[in-house]
Formats: C-alpha cells, sequence, structure tokens
C-alpha cells in the first residue's frame, strides 16, 4: 500500500504517535570553520565602509551535507508536531547556528544586507535540525569548542583526529566537556594502534569503553576501544613471557625480576618471595 487515504480521519493522538514512528536516528554532519574574506576597496566604496574597515575579516562558515529530516518535510502536521518543545522536551529543533562574521578586533560586522551576502553569509544563521537524543553528530575535524553551546545536549559524537600531543594535551580537555555523551566514533588519521589507552586521558565520563569506536581512517576497519585495549594486552602479554617473564599466580600480571619495581601490579608479593629491591 503506497498510500493510506483515511490518514486524516484518524484520531489526533494516533496521527501523532505515526509521525513519532518516522523517526530514525541519522548521522548529521556538520563542519564548523573559519575563513578570511578580504574587504576590498571596491567594497568599501560600494558599502560605504569606514577608513578603519579591517582590510580582512574572518567568517564562520557552518556547513552540512545532512538533508532536513524526512518526516519534517512531510507535511505541516508532522512538521509541527515534531518540531513542538514542550517543556524542555522536543524531537528536533534548530541546532548550530551559524556565527557573524567578526574582523581582526574581534567586534561584530554591521548588518548590511549586501555586505553580508557579498561574503557569502546569508541574513538569516543557518542551522540544521538535529535529534540530540539519536542522532550521531559528526563534525570530523572540527574545533570542539565551537560546540560549547551544546556540550550538554549531544548525546553521539562522532570527529576525525590523529592521537598526537595537541590532541592528548589541549583538545582532549575540550573533548570532555561533552558531559552526556554516550556513544563515541572515532576517526583514527593515524592509525588504530595510537589510540590504545586512550581512555585514561581522552574521553568523556559518561561515556563507558564499550561504546567508544575506532574506525581507520585508510581502510575503514573498525574496532571497539576495549577490544583495542585487549589486542594490546595479548601482545604485551606474549611479548613479555618470550623475554622470559613469569605470570603472576594471583592477579595473572606478568612480571620481570628485573625491572625497576613499581612497574608492575603484584610488586608486594614478589618482594615477599625475593626481598626488597
Amino acid at each position: 500500500m503506497t498510500a493510506f487515504h483515511p490518514f486524516p480521519r484518524l484520531p489526533w493522538e494516533v496521527r501523532a504517535r505515526i509521525w513519532e514512528l518516522t523517526i530514525e536516528p541519522r548521522t548529521v554532519e556538520v563542519n564548523i570553520e573559519y575563513e578570511r574574506t578580504a574587504i576590498t576597496d571596491d567594497m568599501r566604496a560600494r558599502f560605504n565602509l569606514a577608513l578603519d574597515t579591517p582590510t580582512c575579516i574572518s567568517v564562520l562558515r557552518l556547513r552540512s551535507s545532512t538533508a532536513v529530516p524526512a518526516p519534517l518535510q512531510t507535511c505541516r502536521e508532522a512538521r509541527i508536531h515534531l518540531t513542538e518543545i514542550v517543556g524542555s522536551f522536543g524531537f528536533y529543533r534548530k541546532a548550530f547556528h551559524q556565527l557573524p562574521a567578526t574582523p581582526n578586533n574581534g567586534k561584530e560586522m554591521p548588518p548590511q544586507r549586501g555586505l553580508r551576502l557579498e561574503i557569502g553569509l546569508g541574513l538569516e544563521p543557518r542551522y540544521v535540525w538535529v535529534n540530540f537524543e539519536i542522532d550521531m553528530i559528526s563534525i570530523d575535524q572540527s574545533m570542539f569548542t565551537f560546540f560549547e553551546p551544546y556540550y550538554q545536549d549531544i548525546k553521539r559524537l562522532k570527529f576525525a583526529r590523529e592521537c598526537d600531543e595537541w590532541f592528548v594535551r589541549c583538545e582532549s580537555r575540550d573533548l570532555r566537556n561533552f558531559a552526556n555523551v554516550r556513544e563515541v566514533h572515532v576517526v583514527c588519521l593515524d592509525d588504530l594502534d595510537c589510540w590504545q589507552g586512550a581512555e585514561e586521558y581522552c574521553f568523556p565520563s559518561s561515556c563507558s569503553m564499550e561504546n567508544v569506536l575506532l574506525i581507520d581512517g585508510k581502510t575503514g576497519k573498525t574496532e571497539t576501544h576495549s577490544k583495542n585495549n585487549a589486542r594490546w594486552d595479548e601482545i604485551r602479554g606474549v611479548s613479555y613471557r618470550q623475554d622470559g617473564a613469569r605470570i603472576h599466580f594471583d592477579t595473572g600480571v606478568p612480571f620481570v625480576p628485573w625491572l625497576p619495581p613499581g612497574w608492575f601490579e603484584g610488586q608486594e608479593e614478589w618482594d615477599d618471595y625475593y626481598g626488597d629491591w
């Protein structure tokens, strides 16, 4: 059946529930980045800009290839119901509004209609329809701080990074600000093995390591973070045994007598047998 003509005659409660059942999880692509745009002499003359107007401004661009959710394009009734905010709850909402252009001195550009169109900004901020409860927000390499207004809203997050010193020391602190995220997908631009042990300093505490998926940016291979750690534990165990390590009878942790103290769990038991280092 391609059409159900009696649908408008159904009770409102039934129709509303049907619209709600059409909602499906999506991956919402959101890319936000700064672009520098030059202010030419011709633009100064045409828009009567002051002489002290900067020669270059930074424009925050919002780009998304994700279409408007299908239910919102069906009819007016569905759109109104699925975008209505009751209290603090709603299915879809406008998010990630593009910020205005700012010159080098940090002040907002004058809201001249022609000038905004000239530098590629619309008269109204761009936005994306999002259902934060089920949609995966894919930000690629956009800075985490661009999403600060939505730190508490995003539940599923996908991003692309290298596990380098900049990420570990700086960006990981911003990542942990996503306080309510439940699922994280990481497109590893370096290698899956580089992310071994990253849970100690990278991911929000609200997200279980079982829900962290690592994706090889080159091959597309996927592996949960827990399995990645387990695989490396096994590799290290084999290496330790080949080097003459022994497995502690109680903890199951390999240890080597000639290594410095404190590097393994179970040192106390070893000291009981062989004395102090």
